[in-house]
């Protein structure tokens, strides 16, 4: 395959199309990163097929606009074709999947030689120790453009485990942040465990007041702010370069103030090409912009969930397009039904399609010849036209129906032909595994904010089962903040930080003994103190022993409307050994 420079000209560019052949052409953008203009869109095709790989950025020894001097020279006769004699450059793909890809749709031989040709600085930093790569690595425009962006850190990071066929996996995390008292603390959070016990989730835990969510937020402007701004964040930040490819953040707090997006963060003074660096899901939201147009404002609304939820299944199906070439890649909806199939008996789940939709046009190709859509009568609450997503079997023409779908409708499970009927409880809680699924990245944290809040205790730990069963399908960690020993109970003492403040000091630790299928009430009384375990039933019975003046007394009175456990807890309150 040839890497191609062909930058603005459009006849190069048609020239080396009409080819045929295998190729990598890399395309012009006046994208500035503080000064710098590295950043190349790319056209690539293998055997006919076009692959989405992303952008890339180059950088050339001494030069601040790469497009400028590979226009240079071309007119000084170059053709274009990478490797270039004579030049010390080196390059950083915007994702890591940008290598995988080619693997899937090449080989690892070939795919090697394309990072040669670039000059990958992953490959010739960590695998080669190229001298002239090492101190381009050590240079302004390596830092502020090649390293700007998050996913471009994770890339100079792990390409290199890529293509020599290593595991990538996130490592513990190290976070400084100013706790509630405006001290420096430290919270260290431990993934990378030899332990057979499942690392895969870390929790925080506290009263209220002593700055968990806080916390996270702190963590979440770190991740977002590129290390050019790091004076913003006031001693807080990562003590290592997180080795992740994605932030996802779940809070439907109705109190979170968690950024919707990367143009959420006021103190971030350039946007970010990858907007998918990070994702929120909660209660806010921000419309999409029209095309052309500025950012729209965040607003917060019940149909937001909905939306996101719907967005979030299509992008299982587009994910699940673009990427199935990777040797590694875990199909989204493959994944959606294993998880969500242990919770809940469905057959699929479907979008709502616009009363106007051209079905026939969407589905282009149909094996059982019969659309394969559901339709709800008006009898239903949603009457209309729906297409099961996680099961079709067509052939589906993605733009067209991205245009036809009512995402206000949210996603909708069907047994055979007939709605799930589920509690708003429920709903929000598939949801949560919908965005997640649909959303995540391998590599990825996600941090849940009080995913107790809208669940019982038998839809806590389902939700923590599934999530472990995210995460381990697409090798990432999580972050929940939690005051619920059920959760806590579900991951090891060593994953579990307790917040409490003492003498006018935040102190983190984890409990003595292991929380990993512990006793709930011993968890809430190390967490929260003895009187998190007293139950305000007990002050009643102290007061009908004041009373009536005996436990038998007590226990006659309330004569069969009491159980044993009850008597025994009258009768030791008598003899003044309850406490």
């Amino acid at each position: 395959m040839k890497v191609v420079y062909v930058g603005r000209d459009e006849s190069a560019r048609r020239k080396w199309v009409s080819r045929n052949d295998d190729i990598l052409l890399l395309l012009y953008d006046r994208w500035d990163d503080y000064g710098f203009k590295t950043r190349f869109p790319t056209f690539c095709r293998v055997d006919g097929e076009e692959l989405e790989l992303g952008a890339i950025r180059i950088l050339f020894q001494d030069n601040s606009s790469s497009h400028q001097h590979l226009s240079q020279l071309r007119k000084d006769n170059w053709d274009g074709v990478f490797p270039i004699d004579r030049e010390n450059y080196i390059s950083v793909p915007e994702d890591v999947t940008f290598y995988e890809q080619l693997q899937g749709a090449t080989s690892d031989e070939e795919t090697l030689a394309i990072a040669e040709h670039l000059r990958d600085a992953s490959l010739f930093v960590f695998e080669r120790e190229d001298q002239e790569a090492i101190k381009l690595t050590d240079t302004d425009g390596f830092r502020n453009s090649l390293q700007r962006e998050r996913g471009s850190q994770k890339s100079f990071a792990d390409v290199w485990k890529v293509l020599s066929g290593s595991a990538l996996g996130v490592s513990d995390l190290t976070f400084d942040f100013r706790d509630v008292l405006g001290d420096l603390s430290t919270l260290t959070l431990n993934f990378d465990s030899q332990s057979i016990l499942p690392h895969d989730i870390n929790v925080l835990i506290g009263p209220n007041g002593v700055g968990k969510s806080w916390l996270l937020k702190q963590l979440v402007r770190a991740w977002l702010l590129p290390p050019k701004q790091a004076d913003e964040l006031d001693g807080a930040g990562f003590k290592e370069k997180p080795n992740l490819s994605q932030l996802v953040t779940v809070s439907y707090s109705p109190f979170e103030r968690f950024p919707v997006d990367a143009d959420d963060e006021p103190a971030l003074d350039q946007r970010l090409q990858d907007k998918d660096v990070y994702r929120f899901f909660g209660f806010r939201g921000r419309p999409a912009p029209e095309k052309g147009k500025k950012p729209r404002k965040t607003r917060h609304s019940l149909a937001v969930p909905r939306i996101n939820a719907a967005t979030s299944l299509m992008s299982c199906l587009t994910d699940d397009l673009r990427f199935s070439g990777m040797k590694q890649w875990a199909n989204k909806l493959d994944t959606l039904h294993r998880v969500l199939g242990k919770a809940m008996t469905f057959d699929a789940a479907a979008l709502l399609l616009k009363p106007e939709a051209p079905i026939a046009d969407i589905i282009i190709e149909d094996p059982l010849d019969d659309l394969q859509v559901i339709e709800l009568d008006r009898n239903y609450d949603n009457p209309g036209m729906y297409l099961p997503i996680s099961n079709h079997d067509g052939v589906l023409n993605i733009d067209l129906l991205k245009s036809h779908v009512d995402y206000e409708a949210g996603v909708t499970f069907f047994d055979g032909d007939e709605p799930v009927s589920l509690s708003s409880g429920q709903r929000l809680f598939l949801y949560i595994v919908i965005n997640v699924i649909g959303v995540i990245r391998r590599n990825s944290l996600v941090i849940v904010d009080e995913p107790e809040l809208f669940l019982h205790p038998t839809l806590e730990i389902d939700f923590v089962t599934m999530l472990k069963k995210v995460l381990r399908t697409y090798g990432s960690k999580a972050v929940l903040a939690t005051h619920s020993p059920v959760t806590v109970r579900e991951v090891p003492s060593s994953c579990v930080h307790v917040l409490g403040i003492s003498d006018d000091e935040l102190a983190i630790t984890s409990p003595p003994f292991e929380t990993f299928g512990g006793d709930v009430q011993r968890i809430a009384s190390y967490v929260f103190g003895d009187r998190a375990v007293s139950k305000p039933h007990e002050s009643w019975l102290r007061e009908l022993l004041e009373e009536h003046g005996s436990a038998e007394e007590v226990i006659a009175l309330l004569d069969e409307e009491i159980n044993e456990e009850i008597i025994i807890q009258l009768h030791a309150m008598d003899n003044g050994k309850w406490f």
